[in-house]
């Protein structure tokens, strides 16, 4: 850009002074990123299972035979210690009794009669007790023989049936998987702007 100014007054053309001025201006440069999307997408659904296998923790127990042969033996007489000692102990205690009633009937036989003429209380009383255990007869008892005992326990099923699951349970998201990357601007100067002037003189330029 050109300024003409009159620096001599009225003269020649050829003898005017000139004022030169250039002037640019700055520029400004813009640097720019556009926002991009670096993914974009959806969240998949998630799958779960509980599963647990059925199983038969069931078994059954044996069959049981219990037999009482007791009643049979104690009919032959096999006793046990306990029915030992009550039937004989009772028994003992009735033969003690018995014998102290014939020792005291034999004393008393001794005493009244011993001193008799022609009468041997002592001899008869031993004689009596030789034929007692000669000529006595076994007691025969008939009885019936009881038969055995028999306790049966029937075969049992324990146990029960396990069924186990089978479960699933689905996850799901209502957010998407997205990265953005942020658009930028940035300025900066491109160009500095410059103001320039000289004279001219005729066809001359005079700087200073």
């Amino acid at each position: 850009m050109g300024i003409l100014a009159s620096l001599g007054g009225t003269g020649m053309l050829s003898g005017m002074k000139y004022v030169n001025i250039r002037h640019e201006l700055p520029e400004i440069g813009i640097r720019q990123q556009q926002a991009a999307s670096e993914k974009a997408a959806y969240v998949p659904a998630e799958m779960h299972r509980d599963y647990e296998p059925p199983k038969a923790d069931m078994g059954w127990s044996q069959i049981k035979v219990d037999i009482n042969c007791y009643p049979c033996r104690k009919a032959l007489g096999h006793l046990s210690d306990m029915d030992f000692a009550r039937k004989y102990g009772q028994q003992g205690y009735s033969d003690v009794q018995a014998a102290t009633s014939k020792h005291t009937n034999e004393g008393w036989d001794m005493a009244r009669n011993g001193a008799r003429p022609g009468r041997d209380v002592l001899t008869q009383q031993e004689w009596s007790k030789f034929w007692d255990k000669v000529i006595k007869w076994p007691q025969w008892t008939m009885i019936d023989i009881p038969d055995p005992e028999f306790t049966v326990t029937p075969s049992e099923i324990t146990g029960q049936m396990d069924v186990g699951h089978d479960k699933y349970s689905i996850n799901t998201s209502a957010d998407a998987d997205i990265a953005l990357q942020a658009g930028s601007a940035e300025t900066y100067l491109a160009k500095e702007g410059s103001i320039r002037m000289w004279a001219t003189e005729g066809r001359l330029d005079i700087y200073a």
